[in-house]
């Protein structure tokens, strides 16, 4: 959903994740083919195949360890990516964390405007959110 670039990898776009992350994955892609199948049941016209596939893992690991304080450059050599390409991920993620965190509060559920809140505040940091880089 962020993260549009494809990987070396394409058949199993999780072969490189650590396990801490690859369980996540998969549980994201079960929760994915059944929300394509509930859309599917109620006449939205959906791919499931293509609808799981938008949810690619290329910088999961790159995200964790820039929410866990590593510096941009640790961060890059996590990624095969340009250095643009990172920071539109992590700026376009920071924005739907946003936005995730006013849908909770429009529903009444703080608990979880909380942590989506957190979440925001680890990922907003460093050269990564500065206005410019041209002083």
């Amino acid at each position: 959903l962020i993260f549009d670039e494809r990987t070396k990898d394409d058949d199993d776009p999780a072969q490189g994740l650590k396990s801490y992350l690859s369980n996540p994955y998969y549980k994201l892609i079960e929760s994915a083919k059944k929300v394509a199948k509930v859309m599917a049941s109620c006449n939205i016209e959906v791919n499931e195949d293509e609808f799981v596939e938008k949810f690619n893992p290329g910088l999961m690991e790159a995200v964790y360890a820039w929410c866990k304080g590593a510096k941009f450059v640790e961060v890059q050599k996590l990624t095969g990516t340009f250095e643009g390409s990172t920071i539109r991920a992590l700026r376009r993620l920071e924005e739907l964390v946003r936005q995730l965190a006013s849908a909770s509060k429009a529903i009444g559920n703080l608990e979880l405007q909380a942590k989506f809140e957190k979440g925001s505040e680890l990922l907003k940091r460093d050269i990564v959110f500065c206005s410019s880089l041209y002083l």
